[in-house]
């Protein structure tokens, strides 16, 4: 080769080596840099000049035009990152579960606080059992009835600390959405540029690669995403397996908001149709568009436990939960009970008291179903059934016993000026009793037909008669005939006594008024304790794979400064060259010339 190509070859060298020392120079700089991936220098040989054709037994005769600064590439393991991003919207999943169960455990338990919730309860019970011994005390009737307007005060805050976490959630599920959408045109925006940059493909985009896949990392924690990247660079991802960024496209989430409720739903715009209701007014139809089926059971194998986004709208369900939402298995007809039927017509009626019960049994599987993929999986509105069916059930209870004693009486005792049956707790928006053929009788248990959410003897429409809270002397405790009631007092006690509920249908224990707070929140810290295992065991999980990708990915101060040193002694040697050529020269020109 000429002397003077011999300098492009030296020249070569030393430009290759300065790039290279430039890219350890960058990732040291960027050892702190979050999602910055380590780059590795590929180093290739120029072209080569052919001298001459060799004969059959010897090759050709080539010189070299020296080294190129081939590529820089990202150093990353597209399994380690797939499975990091898997593992690390399961552990966020299950991270919010776990934030939601302690949040409510906090709202449920003042076990320790006078003025809790449970403490209400105690009292009132306390103030029962107090009745049971002097029910004619004016004094203790005014405690009963101050006791049940406290138990009902704080049954009220709770329950609308519930909601107000719910509506919390739902506002954190507008914010989530709004982000997802906002990374999705990120994403779209770095696959534009990294186009641009690798068109050519001689320069890398890396630093571009690594703010994309640092939005991936972000995105996997919301929902369960899978990707993949074109030929172009470009990475085309999908969202619960519907596309979301394309190579020329993002489409986003929409939010429908329920008019009643407020709750927020997720879902594709591109999938949602524009229709005509029977008024002609138009609206859109998501039944088929919703990013999510919050109806599946929350299970590994399906994928269903992945994204804080997911988890967020089984934590805060589809309303607010009342104690309707949770099935009441019906009684088994007893043969025995054929008697009362006169006329003897007792076989007849016990057929057809088993007809209807099977009736009932097929409704009452449906129901649990329904309860099984919708409310037991919300622990907003699974708690909220409970806690409301807990309250439905005292007031019930001390209604029901009161109006036995009335009816028992033929109406004339325990009953209100006007004659109905007197109650303690008092629903706001419909009367207590319907009047019938002259009898005051209660409202029957609402039906599919008939259902109207201000009928119930629920948190939100309930109220202390304020007949008893102005003259709790009503309640009186005392007969026609002037002797003490222990009988009804009694009876308030032995309702509050009698093992006869359950927190729901799953659940197969029974308790009484008194032990069902304190099962309740026993239900709710022993679901706590299994989402915390399951989170820290996915946080492990997730640490673990981390650590095994940063051990490919992240930028080592040794490895680097070993890089470092290796290219400034190819610099030198390639310098050296160079020296040696030069003094060549001179000495061509010099002595020779």
């Amino acid at each position: 080769m000429p002397l003077m190509g011999s300098l492009y070859v030296g020249t070569s060298g030393l430009q290759t080596s300065q790039n290279s020392l430039n890219t350890t120079a960058h990732n040291l700089s960027n050892m702190g840099t979050t999602g910055f991936v380590r780059q590795q220098v590929l180093h290739g040989d120029r072209l080569y000049n052919k001298i001459k054709n060799g004969s059959l037994h010897t090759s050709s005769q080539q010189v070299g035009l020296g080294v190129t600064y081939a590529k820089v590439r990202q150093v990353r393991d597209f399994f380690l990152d797939q499975s990091y991003r898997r593992e690390n919207g399961r552990s966020a999943f299950y991270a919010a579960s776990f934030e939601a169960l302690s949040e409510v455990e906090d709202l449920l338990d003042e076990m320790n606080d006078d003025a809790s919730f449970n403490q209400s309860l105690v009292n009132l019970w306390k103030s029962i059992e107090e009745l049971a011994k002097t029910p004619d005390d004016t004094v203790v009737q005014r405690l009963l009835v101050q006791n049940a307007n406290s138990f009902l005060t704080n049954a009220k805050q709770v329950y609308q600390g519930l909601a107000d976490y719910q509506t919390e959630i739902n506002s954190h599920i507008k914010e989530n959405v709004d982000r997802i959408n906002e990374l999705g045109h990120k994403i779209a925006d770095l696959n534009d540029k990294i186009r641009s940059i690798e068109v050519g493909g001689i320069e890398s985009a890396n630093d571009f690669k690594d703010a994309r896949n640092q939005c991936l990392d972000e995105l996997s924690s919301m929902v369960n995403i899978s990707y993949s990247e074109d030929i172009f660079g470009s990475v085309r991802v999908k969202v619960e397996g519907v596309d979301f960024v394309t190579s020329d496209a993002v489409y986003e989430m929409g939010m429908d908001v329920d008019a009643s409720t407020g709750f927020y739903t997720p879902f594709w715009r591109i999938n949602a149709q524009v229709k005509h209701n029977e008024d002609g007014v138009e609206y859109l139809d998501i039944s088929n568009a919703k990013v999510f089926d919050t109806k599946a059971l929350i299970s590994s194998d399906r994928y269903t436990d992945i994204g804080k986004l997911r988890a967020m709208l089984y934590i805060r369900g589809d309303k607010f939960a009342d104690y309707t939402d949770l099935p009441v298995k019906p009684p088994v007809p007893d043969v025995t009970d054929a008697v009362k039927y006169p006329g003897g017509s007792s076989d007849l009626q016990y057929i057809a008291d088993v007809e209807e019960y099977n009736r009932l049994m097929d409704k009452y599987d449906k129901d649990v179903d329904y309860y099984n993929h919708t409310v037991a999986q919300s622990v907003c509105m699974n708690i909220e059934a409970e806690f409301d069916q807990l309250i439905h059930n005292v007031t019930t209870a001390i209604n029901g016993v009161l109006y036995e004693a009335f009816t028992k009486s033929g109406g004339t005792y325990m009953v209100d000026d006007n004659g109905a049956p007197l109650e303690l707790f008092q629903r706001v928006q419909c009367d207590g009793y319907k009047f019938n053929g002259g009898t005051w009788e209660p409202i029957e248990e609402i039906t599919d037909d008939d259902y109207y959410s201000d009928t119930l003897y629920s948190i939100p429409n309930l109220q202390i008669n304020p007949v008893l809270i102005r003259e709790a002397g009503k309640l009186k405790f005392r007969l026609k005939d002037g002797n003490v009631d222990y009988e009804t007092a009694a009876k308030l006690v032995e309702a509050f006594d009698a093992d006869i509920y359950s927190l729901n249908p799953n659940v197969t224990t029974t308790c009484s008024i008194n032990t069902y707070y304190t099962n309740l929140v026993s239900q709710v810290a022993n679901s706590g304790a299994v989402y915390k295992n399951i989170s820290l065991s996915q946080q492990a999980t997730v640490d673990s794979i981390n650590y095994s990708r940063e051990q490919v990915q992240g930028v080592s101060s040794d490895e680097e400064l070993t890089q470092m040193i290796k290219f400034q002694n190819a610099f030198n040697a390639a310098s050296r060259y160079i020296n040696v050529v030069d003094d060549m020269l001179e000495h061509i020109l010099t002595a020779l010339g």
